[in-house]
C-alpha cells in the first residue's frame, strides 16, 4: 500500500483552525444550520442583518469583522446573503455531536457470539479509552475495536450503544468494501493482515484512508458474507447476516461454519467456504479482493 502523504500545516490552515477559537463566530454557524433546521431547507442563505439579529453582539462592526474571519473555509458570501460551506457545516455537527467531549462509559456488557480463538460464548463489550471493544472474558482476547463518540452514547442505555455499534459497523464495512472512508469518505487502500493466535492464523482486510489516516480491520470472511450470493445462501438457512453484529458474525468462523483457505498470500488467492445444514457455498477471492461464487 502506498504510504499517506503527509499534509502540510501552512498558514492557511493555522488561521482556518484559529478563527473558530471565538464563540460570536461558532453562534454564527449555529445560526445558519438552525435557519436551515428551521425553514427545513439545506444551503439556505441569511443576510447580513439576519444574521446579525440571530447574534448576541453589541455592533455591526464587531458582527462584520468575526463574519469575515469565517468567510472563505466555514461560510459562503453570495449576492444573495450568507451560508454554511461543507467545512461549516460540518463543525456544527461536530459541536452538535459533542466531538470534543469524553466518551461515555458503560458497564461491560454480554454480547452474542463466540471468541475465533478460544471458542468459548464469552464475549463483552466494554469503552476501553474511550473505544468500543469487544473482547473474550476467557482468553483476555480483543477481537474488535471501533470508534464511539459521544454522541452515539448519548441518551442511549448500555444495551442500545450495543445494538447502534452493531449496526454502524456493517455500513461502514460497506463503504470501506467500495474503497469509501466511512469518517472523511476519502479513498481507501486495503491490504490483508495476518494474526497468529495459539497456532492458528486468521487474516483481516486492513483499509486505511489516504487522506484521514484512519484504519479499520475486519475478518477477510466479512468480504465474502456480503456477497449477494453469500448473503442469500445465509438466508435460505435462516441467518439474516446485516441483521446480525460482527461479533455475532465470529460464531460463523469459531465453529468453522464459516472456514477460509488461504491458498496464497502475494498475489492474494483465499476460497471461503460456508457450510449449512448439509450444503455448502464456496467463494473465490482474488488479490483485488474481488469476491467470484464457485460452481
Amino acid at each position: 500500500m502506498t504510504p499517506p502523504a503527509t499534509p502540510e500545516i501552512d498558514q492557511d490552515v493555522v488561521d482556518a483552525i484559529g478563527a473558530l477559537g471565538n464563540r460570536s463566530r461558532l453562534e454564527i454557524l449555529l445560526a445558519l444550520a438552525e435557519a436551515e433546521r428551521d425553514r427545513q431547507e439545506q444551503w439556505i442563505r441569511m443576510t447580513f442583518t439576519e444574521l446579525y439579529d440571530a447574534v448576541d453582539l453589541e455592533s455591526t462592526s464587531q458582527f462584520s469583522y468575526h463574519l469575515d474571519r469565517l468567510v472563505g473555509p466555514f461560510v459562503a458570501e453570495a449576492a444573495d446573503g450568507y451560508r454554511l460551506t461543507y467545512a461549516g457545516d460540518k463543525i456544527v455537527r461536530t459541536i452538535l455531536a459533542g466531538l470534543y467531549e469524553n466518551t461515555r462509559r458503560f458497564d461491560d456488557t454480554d454480547v452474542g457470539g463466540s471468541c475465533v480463538f478460544c471458542g468459548t460464548d464469552s464475549l463483552v463489550a466494554a469503552v476501553d479509552e474511550e473505544q468500543f471493544v469487544v473482547r473474550c472474558a476467557s482468553c483476555d482476547t480483543r477481537l474488535l475495536t471501533d470508534l464511539l463518540p459521544e454522541s452515539q452514547t448519548r441518551h442511549r442505555s448500555a444495551s442500545e450503544i450495543v445494538d447502534s455499534v452493531g449496526t454502524r459497523i456493517w455500513g461502514s464495512f460497506t463503504l470501506i468494501r467500495d474503497g469509501v472512508c466511512p469518517e472523511c469518505f476519502g479513498p481507501i487502500e486495503t491490504t490483508i493482515d495476518a494474526h497468529c493466535h495459539d497456532g492458528r492464523t486468521l487474516y483481516t482486510l486492513e483499509s486505511t484512508c489516504r487522506e484521514c489516516w484512519i484504519t479499520f480491520h475486519v475478518p477477510i470472511e466479512a468480504i465474502a458474507a456480503l456477497h449477494p450470493a453469500a448473503a442469500g445462501f445465509f438466508w435460505e438457512h435462516g441467518i439474516a447476516v446485516l441483521e446480525r453484529p460482527l461479533w455475532e458474525f465470529f460464531e460463523q468462523i469459531a465453529t468453522k461454519t464459516v472456514t477460509t483457505d488461504v491458498e496464497t498470500v502475494e498475489p492474494f488467492a483465499a476460497t471461503v467456504e460456508i457450510a449449512l445444514d448439509g450444503e455448502t457455498g464456496r467463494f473465490e477471492i482474488d488479490d483485488e479482493l474481488t469476491v467470484m461464487p464457485i460452481s
